[in-house]
């Protein structure tokens, strides 16, 4: 018997999920309000992790930290469980959905948008990428297929964006009122202004990677190719050949995307992306967001696009490409004199302008802000 397409698996998925979003969650959620809203209620949900996402962690801290609310978190991983379980998951949490004030999510979550909430609960965005760089959402076929039908975006309240230049291009995305998006920041880019977490970050480094200590460090990070149920990595082998061609004192070190981790398990360090960011001395990547994170601390980055030209074409982005704050390089033969370039050059103006244009609202103070916000 034929192999079922990962196209047409993909479509199948979106069907089911169709279903449960337009028949069962919405009765589920209408029989469970009856009950009332129970003041304090803080439900925290991700459908992507098995635990609490990074992008949420902070804040979920914050509220259990300062005692006033009553905290419920039900995470994991709708594409790697058994549909009971997913199942069970979703009833669980449309019973919860019902009764909180606050429902705090981080990436698209379906059971969120299933129904007619209440107005006394509000849900908040926090999102998990900051800026706004390639278009995602309904702004292309890539994330949301024409087939699907309903707003997956429905039924938030508040959207925490990371600049207010941002908002334009997530209303676009998510086809929301622009009342809805807030130059909050983002909650998870806190910890980049503590000394403490880079002092700790460059200790664990030297602890992992002793033979880089006094070289300038170089992270590939780039973003995945295709659906992200089917993702694909480009440009592997252009990097190998880069890191022969460098000179001793610099190290590189590689980090897929999340999506490709286990197709592609070419990372060089057990260190998170995040962990990385404080002793990088120059990021190159393609079309990742990880660039926003990076201008915080306002050291040079590069651009290796070799298909820049399809990629737009195919995508597209919210920003124009030829206006970010470092080369773009297109032919593996120059990218070797580019990254030397890069790193003797002088670009603190260029990023320290891209910081405040796309990433002013992260300050270091975004988690309070928004635990005080929430009143807790």
């Amino acid at each position: 018997m034929k192999l079922l397409s990962s196209d047409l698996k993909i479509k199948i998925r979106q069907y089911v999920k169709m279903a449960l979003q337009n028949v069962l969650l919405p009765v589920v959620y209408n029989i469970a309000k009856h009950q009332g809203i129970e003041r304090g209620l803080v439900v925290f949900a991700d459908a992507h992790n098995q635990k609490v996402p990074s992008s949420m962690a902070p804040l979920a801290r914050e509220i259990k930290r300062r005692g006033h609310m009553h905290v419920i978190e039900i995470y994991d991983d709708y594409q790697n469980i058994p549909f009971t379980r997913l199942l069970r998951r979703m009833l669980y949490f449309m019973k919860c959905y019902a009764r909180a004030e606050y429902v705090v999510i981080c990436d698209n979550f379906l059971p969120v948008s299933s129904c007619r909430k209440r107005r006394e609960t509000t849900v908040i965005q926090l999102w998990h990428g900051c800026g706004a760089f390639k278009k995602f959402g309904y702004d292309t076929e890539g994330d949301i297929p024409a087939f699907y039908k309903g707003n997956v975006y429905r039924n938030y309240d508040i959207v925490t964006v990371s600049a207010p230049g941002c908002a334009p291009h997530f209303q676009s995305a998510m086809r929301l009122p622009g009342n809805v998006f807030r130059p909050y920041g983002v909650c998870r880019t806190d910890k980049f202004f503590r000394a403490s977490y880079q002092n700790a970050c460059r200790r664990r480094f030297v602890e992992a990677h002793p033979q880089a200590e006094g070289k300038q460090i170089v992270l590939w990070a780039p973003t995945f190719r295709g659906n992200p149920a089917d993702p694909r990595l480009e440009q592997y082998e252009d990097i190998k050949k880069l890191c022969a061609q460098l000179p001793e004192h610099i190290f590189v070190i590689i980090k897929v995307h999340p999506h490709l981790a286990k197709k592609y398990p070419y990372d060089n360090s057990s260190l998170s992306t995040d962990q990385l960011l404080p002793v990088t001395d120059l990021l190159i990547t393609d079309y990742s967001s990880i660039i926003f994170e990076y201008c915080i601390y306002r050291k040079p980055m590069l651009f290796y696009a070799p298909d820049i030209g399809e990629y737009d074409a195919g995508r597209g982005f919210y920003l124009d490409y030829r206006s970010l704050p470092g080369a773009i390089v297109t032919r593996q033969e120059q990218l070797a004199g580019e990254v030397l370039r890069a790193l003797d050059g002088n670009h603190a103006a260029d990023v320290e302008a891209f910081y405040h244009r796309y990433m002013s609202g992260c300050d270091g103070h975004v988690v309070k802000r928004l635990a005080d916000m929430m009143g807790a």
